[in-house]
């Protein structure tokens, strides 16, 4: 029985595949056959005037992008033998990776609608909706949801999107990026690949109906989950900087924070309205060792920025004012391993990614003054941690003889429950933002795993 299982469950699974791919010929189809009323950028900037949207109106053209580069992306159904690059700077993840181009990928460019090019006509981004409020339980217990396979190369990053429903994977050495549905524990439609360059760095918008992806020297916007071009990439005039190899969201969707280890000095952050494609003000500097992490507090008041010099220093950024308040965050042994804000946005939690103590150390957001005595997770680092979702517990993750999950108390910072171990060493890790569910990677064979704190 157990054999006639597996057979069935893989039979659904190629099944499940082979209609994501018919409906990418459709849909690729449908916009080969609307081409004519509605012209996707490249005709319209050969043309040099204005298409029809799907219902009809005059669509206004998009604005010309600085130093206009061949479109290196391409929703396909399959995927495909993609360029790799020219070499990898730190096995640590894909932040300082470097990449060349070789050749364009065939196909007809996707059409691009006027309500998706950022003009006045585009639907402002809707407000945050309210993080639901969870608890950890007082004895909790973990129990693995499902097994994600999809990835024939190593595994780059994974990143839950607002609600938690949806979880997105990429590769760190090819431009493969792919959806999943958490609950129903499948893929959703075709991979977004790339021939040119990796997808370092993933955020998705607080209403989760946008994609942004950071790569290098340019961000681009995609649809969801169709995964279709949602207007104009962001870019600087000098296409040689890598200024967009991190991303994030500000909580109401309408500002995307962007920086990178490689930008002229390593110490800018750039923060873009997501509407217009322009910068708000001039840069957040002096990020020396570069941009390694960026993270919004739930009030978006702060923005929190991690770099890599030395141990670990991570500096807040009041947004309003594009002031930095304090002095930097020190003592993170190795460099940051992950941030966690708390639901109230008073404190911000930092852990070192190497050292035997596996050190987190609580933050005050408003004076940048230490919380408390820092929490001891007594394991290889910590590489994701978590608030639950009424703020009570901390949830951390770190390596011992295997992946080591603990609980920690807020208030006291005591642990408050027994260490689960969940499996040998894997990346990369994330947790929702309710610190219930986790994903972990794998070495192995490249597999996603989906974790419940129950």
């Amino acid at each position: 029985m157990d054999d006639e299982g597996e057979r069935l469950r893989a039979e659904c699974e190629r099944l499940r595949e082979e209609v994501g791919r018919l409906r990418s010929q459709v849909e690729r189809r449908r916009a080969a056959v609307s081409a004519t009323d509605v012209p996707g950028p490249e005709f319209e900037e050969a043309a040099g005037g204005v298409g029809k949207r799907a219902d009809g109106a005059p669509a206004a053209r998009a604005p010309q992008e600085p130093s206009p580069a061949p479109d290196p992306y391409a929703s396909t159904g399959a995927d495909a033998s993609l360029a790799r690059p020219r070499a990898a700077g730190s096995p640590a993840g894909p932040a300082r990776r470097r990449w060349h181009r070789r050749g364009r990928r065939g196909g007809a460019a996707a059409a691009v609608l006027a309500q998706d090019d950022g003009s006045a006509s585009s639907p402002r981004p809707r407000p945050s909706r309210p993080r639901p409020v969870t608890s950890i339980p007082a004895h909790p217990t973990i129990r693995r949801l499902a097994t994600l396979k999809g990835h024939s190369g190593t595994l780059g990053g994974v990143w839950f999107g607002p609600d938690g429903r949806t979880l997105v994977s990429t590769e760190a050495e090819v431009g493969n990026l792919r959806l999943w549905d958490v609950p129903e524990h499948r893929r959703i439609g075709a991979p977004l690949t790339s021939a040119l360059v990796v997808f370092q760095s993933v955020a998705i918008s607080p209403d989760g109906r946008t994609l942004a992806t950071g790569g290098a020297d340019r961000a681009q916007f995609w649809q969801l989950p169709s995964l279709r071009r949602a207007g104009r990439s962001l870019s600087l005039p000098d296409r040689t900087q890598r200024p967009f190899e991190v991303v994030a969201f500000s909580p109401d969707g309408r500002t995307l924070a962007a920086g990178g280890t490689n930008d002229p000095g390593g110490d800018a952050v750039r923060l873009w309205d997501v509407g217009s494609r322009r910068q708000r003000g001039e840069p957040l500097t002096g990020h020396e060792g570069g941009v390694e992490g960026l993270l919004f507090s739930p009030d978006g008041k702060t923005l929190a920025v991690s770099s890599h010099v030395g141990d670990g220093v991570v500096r807040l950024w009041d947004v309003a004012s594009r002031r930095q308040r304090g002095e930097p965050l020190t003592g993170h042994e190795g460099g940051v391993g992950a941030m966690a804000f708390s639901p109230d946005s008073r404190t911000l939690a930092v852990s070192a990614s190497v050292g035997g103590d596996g050190l987190v150390r609580l933050w005050d957001t408003a004076t940048a003054t230490r919380r408390g005595k820092p929490l001891r997770a007594r394991t290889v680092g910590v590489s994701a941690l978590a608030y639950s979702g009424d703020g009570k517990t901390i949830v951390t993750l770190g390596f011992y003889s295997g992946l080591v999950l603990r609980f920690w108390d807020a208030a006291t910072h005591k642990e408050r429950a027994k260490p689960l171990e969940l499996a040998s060493l894997s990346q990369p890790t994330a947790f929702t933002a309710d610190g219930l569910t986790l994903a972990t990677g794998s070495y192995d064979d490249n597999a996603i795993r989906l974790w419940r704190i129950e």
